[in-house]
């Protein structure tokens, strides 16, 4: 009888200290939760002040940081795209038919034949194969 009441003592004594464990977990939870939403109202009754006091500038500029955005968005698709994709040819060498073209050398992305251009003009299709897609890729442009 003995070993079983110093067996429930010592269960008592390890429910007890989880208790107290959780307990304190909790209200560290609860802490951290409160300083958390306080610093988000703080950050968002500023943010929301600016706004009030500079809704003007933001008006007037933000077509302007929009146009800045879209430009760095471009960018970064346009690097997203050449090396994740390990494309062989650069996509802003890349030229379809119609578009306007310095003198240089376009080669066919079909046939791979090398068409000359001798002046600015609109890109012509392929001489060869008549392919609407062509690279400056390592020629000159």
């Amino acid at each position: 009888m003995k070993k079983d009441h110093l067996k429930s003592e010592i269960d008592s004594s390890l429910v007890e200290e989880a208790r107290k464990t959780l307990l304190g977990a909790k209200d560290w939870l609860l802490e951290d939760m409160a300083l958390m939403t306080a610093y988000w109202h703080d950050k968002m009754g500023y943010t929301e002040a600016w706004v009030d006091a500079n809704w003007h500038l933001v008006l007037e500029e933000g077509n302007e940081l929009i146009d800045a955005l879209d430009e760095k968005e471009d960018a970064a698709l346009l690097w997203l795209i050449n090396n994740v994709n390990n494309n062989p040819v650069p996509l802003e060498e890349c030229h379809v038919a119609g578009d306007n073209v310095v003198a240089g050398t376009y080669h066919c992305m079909a046939c791979r034949h090398d068409n000359v251009i001798e002046k600015a003009q609109p890109l012509p299709t392929c001489e060869v194969c008549h392919y609407g897609l062509m690279s400056s890729h390592g020629g000159n442009e």
